[in-house]
């Protein structure tokens, strides 16, 4: 509980949130989330002194790679699992899993860095089960949903050269669709996006499952959600 308040004294004191959009996480894999809180060291502290990026001394690029600094960041602004200010389904549960999704990416990046995609994607490697990366772009579903028979749905990413990035997401993840009986709501806020219809800009981290020169398929471990600051109808 004492590095829970020193964390959050931490965050709160610096909030450099950014502004123009509305940022909240769309989606949590509650499935691995608890499968990683269970690794979790209890007694782990991230002790963050200063946010900053790094540079290397040979080329001066700007070290892409999340650490610590960086996941809080994720989290100062958007923290939250489903859009603020509406009545959400299972905001209780909801709450916690931000929280548990929140300890995991941290004991995550002070492991060792998240890599960018981008990496895999200079390198144009192939490669199969290689850990956690991190991704921003704008996704699009690439199979219409249909509610009363899908339990999940793909939405992939262009990445340039012929290549896509393919997530695996299941349906009950998403933070405004399901519904309790366990089926899924399509309606005026989301219909455009899981009728295959826009694009829309989000930041995830996801576990590589495989690479080919065409394709990076994944599965999410989040998707947080970033959209226009008057878009106040958009909900997944």
């Amino acid at each position: 509980m004492a590095w829970w308040r020193r964390h959050r004294v931490q965050r709160d004191d610096n909030p450099g949130a950014p502004g123009g959009r509305l940022e909240y996480f769309c989606y949590i894999s509650r499935g691995k989330v608890d499968q990683l809180y269970e690794q979790v060291d209890p007694e782990a502290e991230y002790e963050v002194t200063e946010l900053r990026s790094t540079t290397t001394s040979t080329s001066g690029k700007v070290d892409t790679d999340w650490g610590v600094p960086q996941v809080i960041t994720l989290f100062k602004a958007g923290g939250s699992y489903g859009r603020t200010g509406v009545i959400q389904r299972e905001a209780k549960v909801k709450v916690s899993y931000l929280r548990k999704l929140e300890r995991v990416m941290l004991a995550l990046a002070a492991g060792s860095p998240i890599p960018d995609l981008a990496e895999l994607q200079r390198a144009q490697a192939t490669a199969s089960g290689s850990g956690y990366f991190h991704f921003s772009g704008t996704f699009r579903v690439v199979s219409r949903v249909t509610p009363q028979t899908d339990s999940f749905v793909t939405v992939a990413a262009d990445l340039g050269r012929g290549r896509r990035l393919l997530l695996d997401c299941s349906l009950r993840n998403f933070s405004e669709g399901p519904l309790p009986d366990g089926s899924f709501d399509i309606n005026s806020a989301n219909m455009r996006f899981f009728e295959e219809e826009i694009w829309l800009r989000m930041t995830t981290v996801f576990l590589l499952l495989d690479a080919s020169s065409e394709r990076v398929v994944g599965t999410p471990l989040f998707l947080k959600l970033a959209l226009p600051a008057h878009d106040t109808m958009t909900a997944l």
